[in-house]
């Protein structure tokens, strides 16, 4: 209990830091929540600094969950009734630091990246070639954020048992469907005004549907 307390805290923690609006007010001098839609995340910073500064602040959204729950994954790895529970609310805590960060009021973003990390940490980097397979399909063929971005956690829930047995991965299913339950669970709060929208299909699909129609 000890140890899930102590990491608990410690992913939550280094989750919580808002490194998209420090890199933006630090080489710019802009803040991210200016632009879009308001949040403090690496979307926004592409979008006010360019690629240049999304790319570090992704990565940087991106690391600051991953290094934590992989360092947790390693020491309770060895430790002997390894928990899958444990595991899982490690994993889920970075996200939460992100989304509802002390630093910022409580007021933190999407919590899209630091997803990502956790996600990546689990399955010992299998989860991120999986989400691109369900991500570049979607974004290609509608606009709305939030759809995109449930179905491929979805994606990978289902995908996960799949890539369980072909891989070697650090942790049990059992902590991998857990996650993915709580994990979609805060992102479908998050983005809960976007579903409102729908499913927004890109012009060359409607363009297409005319073609047949």
């Amino acid at each position: 209990m000890s140890d899930l307390i102590f990491w608990f805290i410690v992913s939550f923690i280094s989750g919580s830091i808002p490194y998209s609006l420090i890199i933006s007010s630090l080489i710019i001098k802009k803040d991210v929540r200016d632009v879009g839609d308001g949040n403090p995340g690496a979307t926004n910073a592409w979008i006010i600094g360019g690629w240049q500064i999304g790319t570090i602040a992704m990565i940087l959204d991106i690391s600051k969950s991953a290094i934590p729950v992989s360092l947790a994954i390693r020491e309770f790895s060895s430790i002997s009734g390894f928990n899958s529970l444990a595991i899982s609310l490690i994993a889920l805590a970075p996200i939460l630091g992100h989304a509802w960060s002390p630093l910022l009021k409580f007021k933190g973003g999407k919590a899209l990246a630091s997803s990502w990390g956790s996600w990546i940490a689990l399955t010992g980097g299998i989860a991120f070639p999986l989400a691109m397979m369900f991500l570049a399909p979607l974004h290609a063929v509608q606009k709305n954020h939030a759809v995109t971005v449930t179905l491929s956690i979805l994606g990978l829930l289902v995908a996960s048992y799949y890539f369980i047995m072909v891989f070697a991965i650090p942790v049990s299913g059992l902590a991998i469907v857990l996650f993915g339950i709580l994990n979609l669970l805060v992102v479908i709060y998050k983005h809960r005004k976007e579903y409102s929208e729908g499913i927004l299909f890109r012009g060359w699909i409607r363009n297409v549907s005319n073609l047949f129609g």
